[in-house]
């Protein structure tokens, strides 16, 4: 068919890609939780005849962070099915959203696995009347699941360069690895894939974000700076009594969990470079007239290196545990998430390079730019880093509504076409060097 030709074909998926992201994103669902999203994906590749793993293929158990119980679970596959999802497909996920699909060329050549992450946020869509999925009948009909930070448009991307390479494999070398990831947000499902095996033979990873500040048709090679973090939970634990009568009885949880979150911002600075602690919510007590019992905070450390976060985390942990102390409380932590941090590999860059320049939709392209927040992709690209692959996260610009995260979020849905084209050419460049 030839590379141009299956870019040109690529376009006239436009209305397709559109149909399959606004179906995505009516349907949000969040991290461990994607079963319609999922289930959705395995029945196209099916029906293309293209192999694929599923999620209980390619996740190592053992670093499930922030798994929900098997009730929750439970109802969200029941819920997928009443929203469409076909129920033998279901079960044959055995409780695992996530899918990795495998194109094999039958020649020899370079091993290359491309991430879309598939989760939505916990935001409730906003009502505005002037939202364009409220207006075009697309918004989010699960409450509190959005897809506030273009998911919706990656699964989706995702889904059609597997269709487009699979196209053109005959003019393709080597294997390629097409992973829909689950539980992006909050950084708590790449670990589990980066230690699952499916990229114990890729050579080169690609991975790339909607947005991200960037505009349409504006697209960044090479991200660099990512952050490392860890998410935390912490629940102080202490004795409830009657504040008037008896409040030399009680042991506030509430004060510990303060005196905490006042403590640990002191720790983070590093002259070796960028970090960062944040706490970002606090719950507790029962009443006013109640010595608090209980009290939830939820924190997240971040460093330019792993060694910077881990003297953050190392640091808050102690305030943790000093705080807890000082009241007279016990408190129990728990990672609920984390991401390493790392640098794209500039060897890539002309690869992305060269088939950018095929991309008429891309108006502006910048080799390389910082990124000064933090994404679980990052462990991906550091596994294939590790034994010697090359690996890059690319930022494809796109117009928003409003920031990721927010209930207001939407993109500009020409940067479908752009993205599938670039990881089509992209793919088909180092193939064809």
């Amino acid at each position: 068919m030839g590379i141009e030709s299956i870019l040109t074909k690529i376009e006239s998926w436009h209305d397709e890609m559109v149909a399959c992201r606004r179906d995505l994103h009516k349907h949000a669902e969040p991290g461990w939780r994607e079963y319609r999203t999922t289930a959705k994906i395995i029945k196209v590749l099916k029906e293309n005849n293209i192999p694929f793993k599923y999620g209980h293929e390619i996740i190592n158990p053992e670093f499930l962070w922030s798994y929900p119980t098997q009730d929750v679970l439970e109802a969200h596959q029941k819920r997928a099915i009443e929203q469409g999802a076909d129920p033998e497909i279901i079960a044959e996920m055995k409780g695992f959203t996530g899918a990795c699909a495998i194109i094999e060329t039958g020649k020899p050549g370079k091993t290359i696995a491309i991430r879309f992450d598939i989760d939505c946020n916990d935001v409730n869509e906003t009502t505005d009347p002037n939202h364009v999925p409220l207006q075009e009948g697309f918004a989010s009909i699960n409450p509190g699941c959005m897809h506030a930070c273009g998911h919706d448009g990656h699964a989706t991307m995702g889904l059609y360069t597997v269709l487009a390479l699979n196209e053109i494999k005959d003019e393709l070398c080597g294997t390629i690895k097409m992973i829909f990831q689950p539980a992006e947000e909050g950084v708590k499902g790449a670990q589990s894939i980066a230690e699952g095996g499916i990229l114990d033979d890729v050579d080169i990873f690609l991975s790339s974000h909607l947005g991200m500040g960037y505009k349409t048709g504006e697209l960044i090679g090479l991200t660099k700076d990512f952050l490392s973090t860890t998410k935390i939970d912490a629940t102080f634990h202490g004795v409830a009594s009657h504040a008037g009568m008896t409040p030399q009885e009680g042991r506030s949880a509430i004060l510990a969990a303060a005196s905490a979150a006042l403590a640990m911002h002191t720790f983070c600075q590093d002259s070796r470079g960028a970090s960062r602690i944040n706490v970002g919510t606090i719950h507790g007590g029962t009443g006013r007239n109640v010595v608090p019992d209980k009290a939830v905070i939820q924190i997240e450390t971040r460093g330019k290196t792993a060694d910077i976060e881990r003297n953050v985390y190392n640091r808050a942990m102690e305030s943790i545990e000093g705080a807890a102390k000082m009241f007279g409380c016990t408190v129990e932590t728990e990672i609920m998430g984390s991401a390493s941090s790392a640098d794209s590999d500039w060897a890539l860059e002309p690869y992305i390079n060269k088939a950018q320049a095929r991309i008429p939709e891309i108006t502006k392209y910048q080799p390389e730019d910082g990124f000064t927040g933090s994404e679980d992709a990052t462990y991906l690209m550091a596994k294939v880093q590790e034994h010697g692959g090359l690996a890059t996260y690319m930022g494809v610009g796109a117009d928003i509504a409003a920031p990721h995260h927010n209930g207001k979020f939407n993109f500009d849905e020409k940067a479908l076409v752009t993205n599938v084209k670039l990881h089509t050419a992209i793919v088909w460049e180092i193939c064809n060097e």
